[in-house]
C-alpha cells in the first residue's frame, strides 16, 4: 500500500466556493501535517503510510457532486470518503455513499435532513442546523427578560435555512418570545419589500438564516433602512466575509459559530485552537474561519478511528466512530448509534471593535455581549 486515499468533492467554484475553499484548506493542512511526520500509522500494516488527497471541483452543483462522489468511490477507489461543504451537497453525496455502502465523513453539511433520512453510512461531526439559534435566543433572554418580538428570516427553498428557522421558532416560543416567520427565495437580491414587512411587525430582534449571499442581502437592506433593533443575528456574520463586506457596520452583529480560535478546550489529539489558528495563518496568510477547523477536525477524527480500530476497513471505522468520544481543537466529537453528532456545541459570537469574540456560553466567553445594539 503506497498511500491512503482520501477523496472529496469540493466547491472550488460556484456559490459555495468561499467557505468550501477554506474548508478544503483545513483538510489540506491536516494531510500536510500527517505527511510531514512520515504518514499515518496503520496498525494492521505495522507502518506509516502517506496520505493522498484526491479531489474534484463539484462547482457547487448537486448533480456534479453526485457524479464526482460516484467517481471517487468506483473509479478512484478511495479508502476514506469525505463529504463536501454545504448541506445540499452533503445530502447529495450521502445518497450516493449510502447506495454503495461507503462511509461518508460529513463535516460540512448540517441539514437535519441527513438525520431524518436515516442513512446508515454517514458519520457527522457538525452540529445540526436546527440547533443553530438556540444559544443566541438563550443569551438574549438572559440579558433581557422583557424582549418579546423576534422576526425569523429564512429561505423557503433551502432545507438548511428552514431547518434553522424551525428550531429557532421552537426555542423562541419555549423562552416566551413571540416569533414570526418571514420567508424569501434564496438568491433574491432585492429584499426591500421583505424588510418593509418585517418593519411593520416591530421586532426587537431579527434573526436571518439564509445562505451567505441571502444574509448579506438582508444585512444590506437593514443598513439601508436603519431599523431600530435590540439585536440582530445573521448566520453569515460568523465568517470574515461579513466584516470584509460591511466594515464598521458589522459592529454589534451576532452569529452562531461551530468553532473559534478562542475556544478553551484541551484536545485529546492534535493542536489546540490557537496552535491550529497560528499554523493555518502561517500557511495561508489569513485567519481561519470555523469551516477551516471543520476540515482539520474531521481528519483528526478519522486518524483516531484508524489508530483505535487498527484498520482501514470502512465498516470497522464507521462503528469505531460511533463509539468514540474525542476532544479536538473543534470541541467534542460524540455521535449517537446512527452517526448523528450529539457532542459538539456551537458558540455565539459578536463583532466588537472589528474583532469577532465569543459571548456565549459562559465557559468560553471572551467578552460581554453588547446589548442592546
Amino acid at each position: 500500500m503506497e498511500t491512503v486515499k482520501l477523496g472529496i468533492p469540493i466547491s472550488l467554484s460556484g456559490r459555495y466556493s468561499v467557505q468550501a475553499t477554506e474548508s478544503f484548506q483545513g483538510l489540506q493542512l491536516f494531510v500536510s501535517d500527517v505527511n510531514e511526520v512520515g504518514g499515518l500509522l496503520i496498525p494492521d500494516l505495522g507502518k506509516k503510510v502517506p496520505l493522498e488527497l484526491v479531489h474534484y471541483d463539484d462547482e457547487s452543483s448537486v448533480e456534479r457532486c453526485k457524479e464526482l462522489t460516484e467517481k471517487l468511490i468506483v473509479n478512484d477507489g478511495v479508502d476514506i470518503l469525505l463529504g463536501p461543504y454545504s448541506s445540499s451537497l452533503a445530502l447529495a453525496a450521502a445518497e450516493v455513499a449510502e447506495a454503495h455502502g461507503k462511509t461518508l465523513w460529513n463535516h460540512g453539511g448540517s441539514t437535519d435532513e441527513i438525520e431524518k433520512r436515516g442513512f446508515s453510512c454517514v458519520i457527522s461531526s457538525i452540529s445540526p442546523a436546527s440547533s443553530y439559534m438556540r444559544g443566541i435566543l438563550n443569551l438574549i433572554r438572559n440579558n433581557d427578560s422583557n424582549a418579546r418580538k423576534v422576526a425569523l428570516l429564512s429561505a423557503k427553498d433551502s432545507g438548511f435555512s428552514r431547518n434553522i428557522a424551525t428550531g429557532a421558532k421552537a426555542q423562541a416560543e419555549k423562552l416566551g418570545f413571540e416569533a414570526k416567520d418571514f420567508t424569501f427565495k434564496t438568491g433574491e437580491r432585492d429584499l426591500s419589500a421583505l424588510i418593509e414587512e418585517v418593519k411593520k411587525y416591530h421586532p426587537e430582534v431579527i434573526l436571518s438564516m439564509g445562505r451567505a449571499e441571502d444574509d448579506i442581502a438582508v444585512a444590506k437592506e437593514l443598513e439601508w433602512q436603519r431599523i431600530k433593533l435590540k439585536a440582530a443575528g445573521l448566520v453569515v456574520a460568523s465568517i470574515k466575509l461579513f466584516r470584509d463586506t460591511f466594515g464598521g457596520y458589522s459592529e454589534g452583529f451576532i452569529s452562531v459559530s461551530q468553532w473559534e480560535r478562542g475556544l478553551r478546550v484541551e484536545p485529546d489529539i492534535g493542536p489546540t485552537p490557537i496552535e491550529f489558528s497560528d499554523r493555518f495563518t502561517s500557511v495561508y496568510r489569513k485567519e481561519p474561519d470555523y469551516v477551516a477547523a471543520q476540515g482539520y477536525h474531521i481528519g483528526l477524527v478519522i486518524k483516531h478511528c484508524i489508530l483505535v480500530s487498527g484498520t482501514l476497513n470502512d465498516e470497522a471505522l464507521r462503528e469505531t466512530a460511533k463509539n468514540t468520544e474525542l476532544q479536538t481543537l473543534y470541541g467534542l466529537f460524540k455521535t449517537d448509534s446512527s452517526g448523528n453528532q450529539r457532542g459538539h456545541e456551537t458558540v455565539v459570537v459578536q463583532w466588537q471593535n472589528a474583532r469577532k469574540v465569543i459571548v456565549y456560553p459562559e465557559l468560553y466567553k471572551e467578552a460581554q455581549l453588547i446589548y442592546p445594539l
